[in-house]
């Protein structure tokens, strides 16, 4: 069999120094960091078979691995690491899944012009009694000119749950603007705005907050107030692939303590 093989890689090196508000943690502390991704794709006709690795401060693994095959009206992707459905960027305090589990599965995506369909199905085997689990999901997206939205749905089987999603974003000029909301059955609901401004140069400023009511904060039933975050982000190159980055990141986890302040002050080489 004939094949071609691509062999792609990105990483990045960071050091600098971060404080917090936290009483029980150290502020003002030095620290650094590395990635490395490395990605090998070999194709042979409409099929391709793509392995990825990833080495986070130390660890070397296989991170992905998947098939695709490649159709006029349609792409299939078959992944045997795992493949699961999030709400977005939409999050909470607690230990909750937005979404389906990552389990082993099939995603069929249908492109058409203006929009895009896929569709999700992993499962999961129980390993004393050998039942097999199933969890589905599918979503649509559509784009007409600098405007985006999109839908999602989710069915997990293992806690017979479904959840669901929203998106909208749009981009004028130096400015994008992106709005979530998720839904998980009868829990509650969760939401993420997010604004970046690009200036001229390179430097960007991004604003996010995110929120979730009281009952999707709440995985264990007890009682407690919203969950919100907000997250903000300076960042200026200062020579090539080298940027300096100041972000303030203020969470309020819905418990009987005061909202927690972290920043960080960075050099980041990107390779």
């Amino acid at each position: 069999v004939a094949f071609a093989v691509e062999i792609g890689w990105s990483g990045s090196a960071t050091f600098g120094i971060e404080g917090t508000s936290a009483s029980d943690s150290a502020s003002g502390n030095f620290f650094g960091s590395y990635e490395l991704d490395l990605e090998a794709t070999a194709s042979s006709g409409s099929w391709a078979a793509t392995v990825a690795f990833a080495n986070e401060d130390g660890s070397f693994a296989i991170d992905d691995a998947y098939l695709t095959y490649s159709a006029e009206a349609f792409d299939l992707t078959l992944d045997a690491d795992g493949i699961d459905n999030g709400l977005y960027d939409v999050e909470c305090a607690a230990d909750v899944t937005l979404g389906i589990p990552s389990h082993p599965g099939v995603k069929i995506s249908v492109p058409m012009e203006g929009f895009t369909f896929y569709g999700i199905v992993n499962n999961t085997t129980e390993c004393v009694t050998g039942e097999v689990t199933y969890n589905f999901a599918g979503g649509v997206d559509f784009t007409m000119d600098a405007l985006g939205f999109g839908l999602t749905f989710n069915s997990n089987g293992e806690d017979d749950t479904t959840s669901y999603g929203a998106q909208v974003t749009y981009t004028m000029d130096a400015l994008s603007l992106t709005a979530q909301y998720g839904s998980l059955s009868d829990a509650g609901a969760g939401y993420a705005l997010m604004a970046t401004y690009t200036f001229a140069g390179g430097s960007s400023f991004s604003l996010e907050y995110y929120g979730a009511d009281s009952d999707l904060n709440s995985a264990d039933g007890d009682t407690r107030d919203a969950y919100s975050k907000i997250y903000g982000e300076f960042s200026t190159p200062v020579a090539e692939n080298v940027s300096f980055i100041v972000d303030v990141t203020s969470t309020d986890d819905g418990g009987e303590g005061d909202a927690v302040t972290n920043w960080e002050a960075k050099v980041e080489f990107s390779l």
